[in-house]
C-alpha cells in the first residue's frame, strides 16, 4: 500500500480519466504484455535452440567416442587375430622342420652307413662291422646330449663339436673306401650323406638355442640398429631445439631486465647451474622488484591507477543516475482542494529576480503517514548522534 492510498477522508482526489484515455492506457497496456510475451517465447525458443545444439554436440561426441571404442576393439582384435596366426604358423613350421631334418638324418644314414660297413669288413676281422655302428650311434648320440643340454639350458657347444668330429671322421672314412672302390662319385656322395645328417639336425638343435636365448635374427638386428640411429637423431634434434629456447629466453631476460638478469646469473653461480633455472629466476625477480613474478612496483601503481578511475567513472555514473531520477515529493503530499484564488504567474522575469510574496496555502501539506515517517527518521538520526 503507498502513501497516496493513505491520504485521510475528505480529501479531494483527482478527477477520473477519460474513456479515451483508459483505453489508451489499456492498449498501451496490452501491447506491452504482448510484447513481453513475444520476447519470452523468443528467449525461450533460443534457449530450447541451445539446448537442442548441445544435446546433438553431445550425442555426436559420444557417438565418435563410441566408434573409436569399436575401431580400437577391432583393432585389438585384429592383433591378436593376427598374432595367434603367427603362432600358429611358426609352430607348424617348427614341427615341420623337426621332421624334414628328421627325415635327412635318417636317408644320410641309409646311404653312408653301407658304405662304413664295406669300408671296416675283414674276413680276418669281422668284429670291426661294428665300427660303422659305432661311429653314428657315437654321433647321433652326442647330437642327443646337445638336445637335452638345450632343453636344460646347459652349454651344449661340445657335444656338438664332438659329434662334428665324429661325423668328419666318418666321412673321411666314405671317401677314401668309395672313391678307391667306386669311383669318386660315390666317394664324395658318401662323405657328404656322413656329414649332411648331423649337420641339418646341428642346424635344428641351433634354432632352438637361439629362440631359448631370444636371440635376435641379423635382420631384426638391422632394424633395432636403424630404429635406434632415428631414435638418437631425434633426441639430439629435440636438445638442440631446447637449447636455442633456453638461449633466446636468457636473451630476451637479460635485455628486458638487466638487473634482474645479473642477480639471477649471481643466483645460479653460488647454487652451481650452469644456466638460471625458473626457480633461480623467481627468487631473482623477488630480490630486485619486490614482488611476484611478472610485477613491477610501475605496474601495481598503474594497475591501482586503473582500477581508481574506474571506480569513481562508475560512481560518477551513478550519481548523474541519481539526479536526473525523479523526486518521491508528490507521493508524500496531499493534493490541495480547489482554491478560489487565482494564482499570479511568476514575475521574476520582469522585476529583476525577486521571488514572489509567499502566502499561506501556497505549498502542499504532507499527508499524516509522511508526516510521521519523517518524525520516525529524525527521531532514529538523534538517537544515532547521541550514541556516536
Amino acid at each position: 500500500m503507498s502513501v497516496t492510498e493513505l491520504r485521510p477522508n475528505g480529501r479531494t482526489r483527482p478527477p477520473a480519466m477519460s474513456a479515451s484515455k483508459e483505453a489508451a492506457e489499456a492498449e498501451a497496456l496490452r501491447a506491452k504484455t504482448e510484447a513481453a510475451k513475444a520476447a519470452a517465447d523468443i528467449t525461450n525458443q533460443l534457449k530450447a535452440a541451445k539446448a537442442a545444439a548441445e544435446i546433438a554436440k553431445g550425442e555426436a561426441e559420444a557417438q565418435e567416442i563410441r566408434q573409436q571404442s569399436a575401431e580400437r576393439a577391432a583393432e585389438t582384435a585384429r592383433r591378436r587375430a593376427e598374432t595367434e596366426a603367427a603362432r600358429e604358423k611358426a609352430q607348424h613350421s617348427a614341427e615341420q622342420w623337426k621332421k624334414y631334418a628328421k627325415a635327412i638324418a635318417v636317408t644320410c644314414v641309409i646311404v653312408s652307413l653301407p658304405l662304413q660297413l664295406m669300408a671296416f669288413w675283414s674276413p680276418d676281422a669281422p668284429f670291426l662291422l661294428a665300427a660303422p655302428l659305432v661311429l653314428e650311434g657315437l654321433a647321433w648320440a652326442l647330437l642327443k646330449g646337445a638336445e637335452a643340454a638345450i632343453d636344460e639350458a646347459r652349454p651344449s657347444w661340445h657335444y656338438r663339436a664332438l659329434a662334428g668330429a665324429v661325423a668328419l671322421f666318418a666321412a673321411a672314412v666314405n671317401y677314401l673306401h668309395g672313391s678307391a672302390e667306386f669311383g669318386l662319385g660315390t666317394g664324395l656322395g658318401g662323405a657328404f650323406c656322413s656329414l649332411a645328417g648331423p649337420m641339418v639336425w646341428d642346424l635344428h638343435e641351433h634354432g632352438r638355442i637361439l629362440k631359448r636365448d631370444g636371440r635376435k635374427s641379423r635382420r631384426e638386428r638391422r632394424e633395432e640398429a636403424r630404429r635406434s640411429a632415428a631414435e638418437a637423431i631425434e633426441k639430439q634434434a629435440a636438445e638442440q631445439r631446447e637449447a636455442d629456447d633456453r638461449e633466446a629466453r636468457e636473451v630476451n631476460r637479460s635485455v628486458q631486465w638487466p638487473q634482474v638478469w645479473e642477480r639471477a646469473v649471481a643466483l645460479a653461480a653460488a647454487l652451481g647451474e650452469l644456466h638460471p633455472g625458473d626457480a633461480t629466476w623467481k627468487r631473482a625477480w623477488d630480490d630486485v622488484e619486490g614482488a611476484t613474478l611478472g610485477d613491477t612496483a610501475a605496474s601495481i601503481s598503474t594497475r591501482v591507477a586503473a582500477k581508481a578511475a574506474v571506480k569513481d567513472a562508475a560512481n560518477d555514473l551513478a550519481k548523474q543516475g541519481e539526479r536526473v531520477e525523479k523526486p518521491q515529493v508528490e507521493s508524500q503530499v496531499v493534493t490541495p482542494a480547489k482554491s478560489t484564488r487565482v494564482r499570479t504567474p511568476d514575475g521574476r522575469r520582469n522585476n529583476g529576480g525577486t521571488p514572489p510574496v509567499r502566502r499561506a496555502g501556497d505549498t502542499l501539506g504532507y499527508s499524516p503517514v509522511a508526516r510521521r515517517a519523517m518524525s520516525l527518521t529524525a527521531r532514529n538520526q538523534r538517537q544515532t548522534r547521541a550514541a556516536g
